[in-house]
């Protein structure tokens, strides 16, 4: 095989590769549950793509951000469905806190200033917490 071939080949491969990449970080779907100590709750599914890119752009940009709990209360869970299946899960700050917290390894991040874009996705959700927890929440 020539090396010109081999070279090919190889770009090739590369290339597949992160295209396969892409689409294994690509949200196919996420959904948040919430419920508070009273037993209210609220569910919230997220299916369309635009919003999904937008929420895992959201994602992206806190992981980089790391952060400590300081005792916030987390009632919501949100679910990440990945193109691939993977079901990756963070527990969400409800008491005005902006932070996430990975459920698989208990690191906490930051979402910054998308956090109010955030929970304009779960609009749902937010409205479903009722007057004790909208009250934290500057909107």
């Amino acid at each position: 095989m020539s090396l010109k071939k081999i070279v090919c080949f190889a770009l090739v491969l590369v290339l597949s590769m992160g295209v396969l990449s892409a689409q294994a970080a690509t949200l196919k779907r996420a959904w948040m549950e919430y419920e508070d100590y009273s037993g209210k709750r609220a569910e919230q599914s997220v299916t369309d793509a635009k919003t999904l890119r937008e929420l895992s752009k959201i994602l992206l940009s806190a992981r980089d951000n790391k952060a400590k709990l300081d005792g916030c209360t987390l009632n919501c869970t949100l679910f990440c469905m990945t193109g691939s299946g993977k079901i990756v899960d963070f527990a969400c700050a409800t008491d005005g806190c902006p932070y996430i917290q990975n459920r698989a390894n208990g690191d906490t991040y930051n979402l910054g200033v998308e956090y109010q874009r955030f929970w304009e996705i779960f609009s749902k959700i937010r409205d479903g917490m009722g007057l004790e927890a909208s009250a934290v929440f500057n909107w």
